[in-house]
């Protein structure tokens, strides 16, 4: 899969392609599904597939705030090229892009740079400046520049799945929403996969030691936050000198209240395992919340939930 972050050198895999232009957080169960339509299309023309995505995200940029995304931009790319996408578009979203004309925009960006014949779209699409671009601006637009507009249907849930998680349709919104509620097995079943986040392991002040129940401490503000709690996890850590593969552990998000402490953070402690992987970038997946975060009387009663909280999470975590 190609990354594009110039059109200058990208007119041999834009030209005549079918593009889907959106952030597609989380590339959901029914981003899956528009990008298999479009791949269709692709295909039966002979051409490529793109998608064209902003970074930082407008509604980052607009707010400086990231601390509502469900995937990261490298995260993101993997999983776009898992789908099958042949190439991503990485477009810098800054002032200039932010207030240009909706003309400016398809003449500069669509017509003129990327080249494509065919565009996926959502229907409530906003561009240039103060959002004044819409889908039916481009439609017409593209009906005068020889290119075509499907748009971007809501993709329902299943009857069973909408009653399991009262989501019905599929959306990063709806995802969101099932993380911050302590529902990571409901979020999965709407992202096809796990909720990860990836961060690197900062030095914490080591009270895990004191309990012996070593713990990582990650930062994960750039992402949408989980419930406050307790959560099996599997881990897997990115250095040269540790194996790769999934380890088993429990996570901690919240703010340590036991210890007064005020910074919300996600401490993991990695079962039977004991190297110092300060700096080292981590990979944590949700499997299942397990209980909500609380606040104990002393160390002793903290130690006995926590024994508690491994023997559960290894019960749940067998079973993968």
């Amino acid at each position: 899969m190609k990354i594009i972050r110039s059109l200058q050198t990208s007119k041999k895999f834009t030209k005549d392609s079918v593009l889907i232009i959106g952030n597609l957080d989380g590339v959901h169960k029914g981003h899956q599904t528009i990008i298999k339509s479009a791949k269709k299309i692709a295909v039966k023309n002979n051409t490529y597939l793109g998608v064209l995505i902003f970074h930082p995200h407008p509604r980052a940029y607009f707010t400086k705030k990231n601390n509502f995304l469900i995937t990261q931009l490298d995260q993101k790319i993997e999983i776009l090229k898992e789908q099958d996408v042949d190439y991503v578009i990485v477009m810098k979203f800054d002032k200039k892009i932010s207030s240009m004309s909706p003309k400016n925009f398809c003449d500069k960006i669509l017509k003129n740079g990327i080249q494509m014949n065919h565009i996926f779209v959502g229907s409530n699409f906003k561009f240039g400046k103060a959002r004044s671009g819409d889908y039916k601006y481009l439609n017409s637009y593209g009906k005068k520049n020889n290119f075509k507009l499907t748009p971007i249907k809501l993709i329902k849930t299943s009857v069973n799945l909408a009653k399991k998680t009262n989501c019905k349709i599929y959306s990063s919104t709806n995802v969101r929403k099932l993380i911050s509620a302590g529902k990571p097995k409901h979020a999965k079943n709407l992202l096809g996969r796990s909720f990860v986040v990836e961060s690197k392991v900062d030095k914490g002040d080591q009270r895990g030691r004191t309990i012996k129940v070593p713990t990582a401490n990650l930062n994960i503000d750039n992402y949408v936050k989980p419930k406050k709690g307790v959560y099996a996890v599997e881990v897997e850590i990115n250095r040269t000198n540790i194996k790769k593969k999934k380890y088993l552990g429990i996570a901690n998000f919240g703010i340590r209240p036991t210890f007064n402490k005020k910074k919300a953070v996600l401490e993991v402690h990695i079962f039977n395992f004991n190297l110092n992987i300060y700096n080292s970038k981590v990979k944590v997946t949700f499997v299942d919340f397990l209980r909500d975060e609380k606040k104990f009387s002393g160390i002793e009663m903290l130690k006995r939930q926590v024994k508690s909280d491994i023997l559960k999470a290894k019960k749940i975590l067998s079973k993968l």
